[in-house]
């Protein structure tokens, strides 16, 4: 383990001399309250007493030994003080030693001497401070191992945690699609310990070849023991074991539940697109019923009163005002229960509904469209006639409203499986999300959802908009497809063609 020397007297770990820093910090920081430190001082100031004193008497030492021999056992406790308390006692220690040396320096009687009592003090002093420094160092060393293993515990319990308390299935997995280890959200979705078998065995060949090669499914069906299947979302995160194995953990969300509120809300907001329809349908059939009938009545009488040669002039001409106020009334009337429900959507079916719709239209927008329908004549069943018919009803309706085009393309195509209806304009376009344009974009998109199709819509600033909306085809009672007959019928000029970008419908020549 290597760091770099610091300028705050904190350890450096990297094996070099200790730095001024390092022992200016270590000097002002010895372990004052240890009794192991002052034994140490105690120790040098009878090494240092015994040194003196054999000086002063010139007493010899035994078998001929140096004077410096004496001097030279003060490495014993420097060293120690050094080995036990690190840089800080080493310093204090080898001050102390050099405070208590002074006198004996100054007033050494002879040059050698001196030489040799200052060569052994900064040897001792070194020594000592080279070995604090690298006990400073393994005890930092040691201590920030500690705090990483410490860390890494920590660690280690809080996934272990979090994994044993996930509610979400989880295994961990080897790269051979083994099973190391599973939560216990996993063992009860599985009714069984699952560790030690094979992931293919668990959630199919497909699923488990995808989630070891990190490209998961999009969601995976499980059959439980017990009954009733459970739709799952897998998600894998490439991990390592201790030995650096890779090893996959594999989190399963369950989305049945889930699936299963937007299965009841879709049903509902089917039931309310249906439940919308028949109150237009009824509506539509009231006005025609009673309202209409009677104002046509009305009309009627006032038609006749006018034409009395009994009446004044005057009063016929009140009475064939009143005719015309009325008359109007009556196509008002009239006009608003065929949008509340066209009768020829019913009654001669897409195609014949679609092309009134096209003509009232040009009529309002002063736009002449090109139509071309294929394929839808016959067939079709209600619902989905009603939806495409309403879909292209509000593209229409956004052209005239807020486009400001001159050229609509509008295209009905019918295969075997779908029904695609393009609407394309050459207005303004608009740019963001289609969705914040308004409720009417909304309304297509949901019927388009409620028949299990798609809606499409591109559009560009200055390039127009092309809405496509692709429905399939309902099955009969067998399951068989409700094939289409290839019949068509063309009005307008010839069938769409398609800008650069825009969408087209499948199949078609445009």
């Amino acid at each position: 383990m290597s760091v770099s020397n610091r300028h705050d007297g904190t350890v450096a770990i990297d094996g070099s001399f200790p730095t001024r820093a390092e022992v200016l910090s270590g000097i002002r920081n010895p372990p004052w309250r240890d009794p192991r430190f002052w034994v140490v001082q105690l120790l040098i100031l009878v090494v240092v007493i015994g040194h003196l004193v054999l000086d002063l008497r010139h007493d010899p030492l035994p078998f001929g030994m140096p004077d410096s021999v004496v001097i030279g056992l003060i490495l014993v406790p420097i060293i120690y003080a050094a080995l036990s308390f690190g840089l800080g006692g080493a310093g204090a220690s080898a001050a102390w030693c050099l405070v208590l040396m002074l006198p004996d320096l100054v007033f050494a009687e002879s040059r050698s001497g001196l030489w040799v009592d200052c060569t052994l003090l900064l040897l001792a002093t070194a020594g000592a401070l080279a070995v604090g420094q690298r006990v400073d160092r393994e005890v930092e060393a040691r201590r920030r191992a500690a705090a990483a293993i410490q860390a890494h515990s920590a660690a280690e319990a809080r996934y272990r945690a979090i994994f044993e308390t996930n509610s979400a299935p989880t295994m961990v997995v080897d790269a051979r699609g083994g099973v190391r280890e599973a939560n216990p959200a996993a063992r009860a979705l599985f009714g069984v310990d699952v560790t030690g078998r094979k992931l293919a065995e668990l959630l199919g060949d497909e699923a488990a070849q995808g989630l070891l090669a990190q490209s998961p499914p999009r969601t995976v069906t499980v059959t439980r023991e017990e009954g009733g299947t459970r739709t799952l979302q897998p998600l894998s995160t490439l991990v390592t074991d201790r030995g650096g194995d890779p090893l996959l953990q594999v989190i399963l969300h369950d989305l049945t539940e889930e699936q299963e509120r937007q299965r009841r809300i879709e049903a509902y907001a089917a039931q309310l697109v249906r439940a919308q329809e028949e109150e237009r349908r009824r509506m539509a059939q009231d006005l025609h019923d009673e309202p209409l009938q009677t104002l046509i009545y009305l009309l009627r009488r006032l038609e006749y009163l006018g034409q009395s040669e009994a009446l004044p002039a005057s009063a016929r001409d009140d009475l064939n005002a009143t005719h015309s106020v009325l008359a109007q009334v009556v196509s008002d009337i009239r006009q608003m229960a065929q949008g509340l429900r066209p009768s020829g959507l019913d009654d001669l079916g897409l195609g014949a509904a679609v092309r009134h719709l096209v003509a009232e239209f040009a009529e309002r927008s002063g736009i002449e469209p090109t139509l071309h329908i294929s394929g839808v004549e016959t067939g079709l069943a209600p619902e989905l006639r009603t939806n495409l018919f309403r879909i292209v009803q509000e593209a229409l309706t956004n052209v005239e409203r807020h486009a400001e085009a001159n050229h609509v393309d509008i295209e009905i195509s019918g295969a075997p499986h779908a029904v695609t209806a393009l609407v394309r304009d050459d207005g303004r376009g608009f740019a963001g999300d289609a969705t914040a344009a308004g409720l009417g974009i909304l309304g297509m998109e949901e019927r388009a959802t409620v028949c299990g199709g798609q809606l499409s819509i591109e559009s560009h600033p200055g390039s127009g908009t092309a809405v496509l909306v692709t429905l399939p085809r309902p099955r009969d009672g067998s399951g068989v497809e409700v094939p289409a007959p290839q019949t068509a019928g063309r009005s307008g000029g010839s069938g769409v063609k398609s800008r650069r970008g825009g969408p087209k419908p499948p199949g078609t020549g445009a």
